[in-house]
């Protein structure tokens, strides 16, 4: 089996069916706490891939990590499992790409940065250098970004480098359907 295939299984097998660790954010009072545990495994794909130690892989060239619940790309991707089953997956690329479905709590998200760190222990994005990011119709330009992937809650920081950007689209107004003919008084219609 070849060193990128069992890298693949072994990050797979240890992460498929973890609880991640809930972010520390005030409780809705209507809702419940969101669930942010990996509904899935993990795939990886790259060009190269090397394991160092058990908890260190190294992944070159045309990466790509895909969940049920996101998918990250870049050139290098620096995976670390600090914790049983967690991981945190630094992500660098020109540009390194985000892409988060939307559900019933909110819109897609997609984001392209520099650099990206994926955190499984506290449900956590960070992006930095030359953030775009989309949620939904709306825009954000910065130069760090920190999304919170269970609260579906952006966080921007110019980082000293001028200002955070954002563009909201409203949503489209409902066009009223225009009125028929009128009736004569006296006859139906």
């Amino acid at each position: 089996m070849s060193r990128r295939v069992s890298a693949l299984v072994l990050l797979a097998a240890a992460v498929s069916s973890v609880a991640v660790a809930a972010p520390s954010l005030p409780p809705a009072p209507a809702k419940p706490a969101p669930d942010v545990r990996l509904t899935g495994p993990i795939k990886i794909t790259a060009e190269r891939a090397e394991l160092e130690r058990r908890e260190y892989a190294l992944y070159r060239g045309r990466v790509k990590l895909v969940s049920q619940d996101m998918v990250l790309t870049g050139d290098r991707l620096e995976l670390r499992q600090p914790a049983k089953g967690q991981f945190e997956a630094r992500l660098t690329g020109a540009p390194a790409r985000l892409d988060h479905p939307g559900d019933a709590e909110g819109p897609p998200v997609s984001a392209s940065a520099a650099q990206i760190i994926y955190d499984t222990r506290s449900a956590t994005v960070e992006l930095s250098g030359g953030v775009q990011l989309a949620r939904g119709t709306d825009q954000l330009t910065s130069s760090q970004v920190r999304y919170n992937l269970a609260a579906r809650r952006i966080t921007a920081n110019s980082g000293g480098e001028g200002q955070v950007q954002i563009v909201i689209t409203p949503p489209p107004q409902a066009q009223e359907l225009p009125a028929g003919p009128p009736t004569p008084i006296g006859r139906s219609p």
